[in-house]
């Protein structure tokens, strides 16, 4: 603040100068301001990614046991936060690096407190301006409190980002950011390079921390958050967390989410193989609903179009066009019931997530169900309508 006082004083007292040459003035700016801001780089560490656990129950006699519940005031557990930090010998011309550890796990009542034991320890402050992933232990959504609690916290934290991706752990999020001997290094390059090659969804379709906050402030929807486990010292994504309406449902396959962001028209692209060697990929996707009530039950009715293209296989005629046409459009409105019946039966889950768009689409069925999102996706009936075109033959 010394510094930009002086600068100031000095632009008022030579104006004329300033008018003359404003790049020589510009540059001294710059340089006056750049140092202040290295001083406060030295006094910085960027975590690249945070894993958040609960501490675990001692002497817990099954973990498996555990149900998912809203704890009450005064039972939640602490939090076991694990950094993973850039390794900065790898991107330093000068091949110095900070006293800080890549990885890092520390303990605490909540985050507010992790982060104080992190700066006291360290002589450092927690910056979050680089966070390219939060990964979650399944584990934390046992206690909404404190989830509700470390959401609070981010949210009133300017520097954290909303569009940080978001994943869940299947052992532990500690144990997947350490993963880092086959990674080369940081986690959270990692996985911000795992999701830019997955060319599947729409862009900006990918769950994030913006998407969990809505659920908490908004309780209405249905967020699919890629969970990870451990395969050959690297993290995979094995299926998908189910949280609805702020509730964790449970994990689903890859298949099922598939089908599920197909419903919901999240996908770029989508892969079906309708008959014995012959993979078609669906494309240029688009997903129309319309919820009219039938009975006293509502009812979504989801439309989706798309182009067919061969990825393997061969189709030599019009006729054989016609019937593989039919072929993919029938398995797949039959695959899409099949899902969207097992996972509300299973889950409580409407698949097509059409409850976020119930008041847009029927204001009385709205009315009805206002306030009642999980009433509404535990009753309301499915019907899948499926339309592709082949383009391969011609």
């Amino acid at each position: 603040m010394r510094k930009k006082g002086i600068t100031h004083i000095f632009l008022w007292n030579f104006g004329m100068i300033w008018r003359r040459n404003k790049l020589v003035l510009l540059v001294a700016a710059g340089m006056m301001m750049s140092g202040c801001a290295t001083t406060e780089l030295e006094q910085r560490s960027f975590p690249l990614a945070v894993g958040i656990d609960l501490q675990r129950e001692e002497n817990k006699e099954d973990e498996e046991k555990e149900e998912v519940f809203e704890k009450q005031e005064g039972q939640s557990r602490g939090l076991v936060v694990s950094f993973d930090f850039p390794d900065l010998a790898q991107i330093s011309e000068k091949g110095k690096t900070v006293d800080t550890a890549m990885g890092l796990s520390l303990e605490g009542a909540d985050m507010y407190h992790v982060e104080k034991s992190y700066e006291n320890n360290t002589n450092r402050l927690l910056d979050y301006n680089h966070m390219k992933a939060v990964v979650l232990g399944k584990n934390i959504f046992s206690d909404r409190i404190q989830l509700r609690a470390l959401l609070s916290a981010w949210e009133q934290r300017e520097a954290s980002a909303r569009n940080t991706s978001l994943f869940v752990g299947d052992s532990s999020a500690a144990e997947i950011l350490s993963l880092t001997e086959e990674t080369e290094g940081s986690m959270g390059t990692y996985l911000e390079e795992m999701l830019e090659s997955q060319k599947d969804f729409k862009q900006n379709k990918i769950a994030t921390v913006g998407s969990l906050m809505n659920q908490w402030h908004n309780q209405n929807e249905l967020l699919l958050v890629p969970v990870l486990e451990e395969k050959g010292n690297r993290p995979v994504i094995n299926g998908y967390a189910a949280i609805s309406n702020f509730n964790y449902q449970g994990i689903l396959t890859v298949e099922d989410a598939m089908r599920a962001f197909f419903s919901q028209g999240l996908l770029e692209k989508f892969t079906c193989e309708p008959t014995k060697n012959l993979v078609v990929e669906i494309s240029d996707i688009h997903v129309k609903k319309s919820i009219k009530q039938e009975g006293e039950l509502p009812v979504v009715t989801v439309s989706v179009t798309g182009k067919g293209r061969l990825k393997s296989g061969e189709m030599n005629s019009v006729s054989q066009q016609w019937r593989l046409e039919k072929k993919i459009e029938q398995q797949l409105t039959a695959d899409l019931a099949g899902t969207g019946e097992k996972l509300q039966q299973k889950y409580g889950l409407d698949m097509t997530n059409s409850y976020i768009s119930l008041g847009a689409l029927n204001r009385r069925l709205y009315r009805i169900y206002q306030n009642l999102p999980e009433e509404y996706s535990r009753e309301v009936q499915q019907v899948f309508q499926v339309d592709i075109s082949m383009l391969n033959w011609e």
